[in-house]
C-alpha cells in the first residue's frame, strides 16, 4: 500500500509539472539580463527538467511498492 502522505506528494509534484509545462516560454536569442534571473522552470528546457525528475520520482515511488 501506497501511504496517502506518499500520494500527496506525488499529486502535489504532478500539478506543479503541470503548471511548469503549461506557462513554459521559449528563451529569446539574445536573453536580458530580466531572462538570464528568472526561475528556470520558466522555460520549457527548465520546466522539462522538472518533469522529467517528477516522472522518476513517482515511478521510483510505485516500484518500490510493487
Amino acid at each position: 500500500m501506497i501511504s496517502k502522505e506518499e500520494v500527496d506528494t506525488l499529486l502535489l509534484q504532478f500539478k506543479r509539472a503541470q503548471g511548469y509545462c503549461k506557462k513554459a516560454i521559449h528563451p529569446s536569442r539574445k536573453p536580458t539580463m530580466e531572462e538570464l534571473m528568472m526561475e528556470p522552470t520558466r522555460f520549457y528546457s527548465g520546466a522539462s527538467g522538472y518533469a522529467y525528475q517528477t516522472l522518476e520520482m513517482a515511478i521510483n515511488t510505485l516500484e518500490l511498492h510493487l
